[in-house]
């Protein structure tokens, strides 16, 4: 059986200088402001409307639709280009941006496999160097080397090796002139004496670098490029789909960052409600009806984990909370929880909880240890 994966660093001898920090924040700040000047006049000049004559509609999920930059003569004529795919990914996603950049975030390891277990973009994955970590006054800020993994299809036959990739992964907001606030998400693949190819493993190279936009109050705009070259000898009809699915995996943010609030929530009142205070009420929170009991103890009762009122099988919501365990395993149980605190979720600021997160708050740690996954803490009804 291989190593469990997201448990280990394989490259420890990585130790960055300062001067290579300040090559890296050069090449990250430059890479970024040539995008968000692409952007920029994206949305000012287009309009917004991709130029069909030199990209080529390749697939679409929701109202994010993925294009493939189509071949320059002039540079097959060269030789150039034919194997190294530019693809744009513009469109919208719902929800707020901050709540997509909030599941963006992903500075440490366990953020990483928390972030990977909802976005499903990363197989294993290691940090191998932070530069900048987010603050209270920045928490969306962040630039971090890292490594990763993905599995490819057919890998089990082997006949295709997993592509791996040594790349900084740079976050944050810049602004446009009137002041709207534009995030950014940079992947951009780099090189160390350090960290040479692994055995069995083809060691690939990406450039992706997305824009995010509050277009109104439930639509966030996205603008974004990316450029994979994944090594070794991969075939066209496999590389085009998995460079499409790798900006599709954007289409999960919002949803995870919604996820990292619950959790967050969850944790503030679990902490701040004994548990001794859990009703002994016979009746839902939300529509009053009362709970009936048989032989097996209250038939459909459930307790919200956030405010441990009973909520009936009708007014209960179940969500699927990513959690890692004291021995390191990631956890996925269904948690029960009741409408209302299900909404007050989704309409916590981001922002806020990004910026109590950068205070070094870790809620997928914090969860555990609140007993959330106790015997005592799950009524049978709640158990997955």
């Amino acid at each position: 059986m291989g190593k469990e994966r997201f448990r280990s660093n394989p490259f420890p001898g990585l130790e960055l200088s300062e001067q290579d920090k300040v090559l890296l924040l050069n090449l990250t700040n430059t890479l970024i402001q040539q995008n968000f000047d692409k952007y920029q006049s994206f949305v000012q000049h287009d309009k917004r409307q991709v130029d069909l004559g030199r990209w080529k509609h390749v697939k679409t999920r929701n109202d994010i639709h993925i294009h493939v930059r189509r071949e320059d003569p002039e540079e097959l004529k060269d030789g150039r280009n034919k194997a190294t795919p530019v693809m744009l990914s513009v469109g919208t996603f719902p929800g707020k941006m901050d709540d997509l950049m909030l599941g963006v975030m992903n500075p440490t390891l366990d953020t990483m496999r928390m972030k990977a277990s909802y976005v499903h973009d990363v197989n294993d994955a290691s940090i191998l160097a932070p530069i900048i970590v987010p603050t209270v006054e920045n928490p969306f800020l962040s630039v971090v080397v890292k490594w990763m993994q993905r599995d490819l299809p057919l890998e089990s036959t082997s006949l295709i090796k997993n592509r791996d990739f040594v790349y900084v992964e740079a976050t944050g907001i810049l602004q446009f002139p009137n002041g709207e606030r534009v995030g950014y998400h940079l992947m951009h693949s780099i090189a160390f004496p350090q960290t040479s190819p692994l055995p069995n493993i083809v060691r690939g190279n990406l450039s992706i670098c997305c824009m995010f936009r509050q277009l109104s109050e439930n639509s966030t705009d996205n603008h974004s490029f990316s450029t994979l070259e994944p090594g070794g000898e991969l075939p066209c009809f496999l590389m085009l789909p998995i460079a499409a699915e790798g900006l599709l995996s954007a289409t999960n943010y919002e949803p995870c960052g919604q996820m990292t609030k619950l959790a967050w929530m969850m944790q503030r009142r679990r902490s701040e409600t004994p548990r001794s205070t859990q009703s002994k009420v016979k009746v839902c929170a939300m529509c009053s009806k009362g709970i009936s009991r048989g032989t097996l103890g209250s038939t459909g009762r459930s307790t919200c984990k956030a405010c441990y009122n009973s909520v009936c099988g009708s007014c209960k919501v179940r969500k699927r909370v990513s959690m890692i365990a004291p021995d390191g395993k990631m956890l996925q149980p269904k948690v029960t929880f009741c409408a209302l605190c299900a909404g007050d979720a989704s309409r916590l600021d981001a922002l806020e909880v990004a910026r109590d997160m950068a205070k070094g708050y870790d809620a997928c740690k914090t969860l555990y240890s609140s007993s959330l996954l106790t015997s005592s803490s799950l009524s049978d009804s709640d158990r997955s």
